[in-house]
């Protein structure tokens, strides 16, 4: 069905996203665990959003949960590599 579909896309993109996050900076198996449900939440939000600015808004709060589970460290690397932060933390870069 379409439901499921979507639910294996949410997933895949959200392991691809920790991927690309852990290439960069460097993760806990628990962080690694936090992120994925994170970035899986998101997805879904993303995917029940209405509008564009509601998904503006998901990645914005998204994104600060994201900066917050981070060590100051960590945060700073992630913002170094401005493409991938940008793509993570804000609906104009991200692929969807």
């Amino acid at each position: 069905s379409d439901s499921n579909s979507k639910d294996q896309n949410v997933k895949e993109m959200a392991y691809t996203e920790l991927r690309e996050l852990s290439s960069v900076v460097e993760l806990t198996p628990e962080l690694k665990n936090d992120f994925l449900t994170l970035f899986i939440m998101r997805n879904e939000a993303i995917n029940n959003a209405k509008s564009h600015e509601e998904k503006a808004a998901v990645y914005e709060r998204f994104g600060q949960k994201l900066l917050s589970g981070l060590s100051e460290q960590q945060a700073m690397k992630l913002k170094e590599n401005k493409e991938l932060y940008n793509k993570l933390t804000n609906i104009k870069y991200a692929k969807q």
